[in-house]
């Protein structure tokens, strides 16, 4: 029969604890680009939203608020170590399981927040052609129309910023930027593209492709809303001496939803 100390235990926990958050960090991408609420216990939570629309105030407006609601779920991601993998590995496999319950999380959050782009009224699309750098202006333009607080981030799938359709290879390609090369020397030497139009540019694998389209967004901080209740994830390990396993498991209570429709705009574009 197997025994473990309980100090064992707890030891892992604080080792796998530490190494989810590191990863959760490194991997998550949407969610310091929207607004987050925390609350100790709650089955949802209300956002406040403040005068959408109009920069201009006369005798005969007032200045509106509404709320956004979310509503919270649970998500959860296990991670199984066998005792045979651990004794046989000379490399750290608790640390491992951490940074693959962390890496989890973090897509899981990516996913739910991009999942509201396809909600944006407004829209600079192309479902026949990759996105171009016209786009990114446009959907610039519409933003600040609309009174949209800047700063803004645009978030897409990685192919719709490299490769054949993506927006590399309008940077590179494009004549338009011959008298001013310097985006075209970064995306060569680095393959990187940091800022394009003001606009922070972020690329994420948790955007669905369908139909060889992918839907993401230019956006404002206070387009999205997400909120959860207790501890952002919390990570648990679970001894299972009768199988010979020890399972790691990621929780969260979490929610997400668009708090502003004219503070975003939807890009959808081919990107294969």
């Amino acid at each position: 029969m197997a025994v473990n100390d309980t100090g064992d235990l707890a030891g892992s926990l604080v080792e796998v604890l530490s190494d989810a958050m590191v990863h959760f960090s490194k991997s998550n991408v949407c969610l310091p680009l929207v607004m987050q609420e925390q609350r100790d216990r709650a089955d949802t939570i209300t956002f406040p939203v403040y005068n959408l629309g109009s920069a201009t105030v006369t005798s005969a407006d007032e200045l509106d608020s509404v709320k956004k609601t979310i509503t919270l779920d649970m998500f959860s991601i296990r991670v199984p170590i066998h005792d045979e993998a651990e004794l046989s590995n000379a490399n750290d496999v608790t640390g491992i399981a951490g940074e693959l319950v962390g890496n989890a999380m973090a897509a899981k959050v990516d996913s739910l927040i991009v999942g509201n782009f396809g909600n944006f009224s407004n829209t600079s699309n192309d479902t026949s052609n990759g996105i171009s750098v016209d786009d990114i202006f446009a959907a610039l333009g519409t933003l600040q129309a609309e009174s949209a607080p800047a700063p803004y981030a645009m978030v897409h799938h990685p192919k719709a910023v490299f490769g054949t359709f993506g927006l590399s290879n309008d940077l590179v390609t494009s004549n338009q930027f011959g008298g001013s090369p310097s985006l075209q020397d970064d995306m060569l030497k680095t393959g990187f593209l940091g800022t394009l139009a003001g606009i922070d540019v972020y690329t994420t694998p948790e955007i669905a492709i369908s139909s060889d389209n992918a839907i993401g967004a230019v956006f404002s901080k206070m387009a999205i809303g997400f909120g959860y209740a207790g501890e952002l994830m919390r990570v648990e390990v679970e001894r299972k001496a009768a199988a010979l396993r020890t399972d790691y498991v990621g929780s969260m209570f979490v929610g997400t939803a668009e708090l502003a429709d004219t503070y975003g705009v939807e890009l959808t574009h081919k990107v294969q």
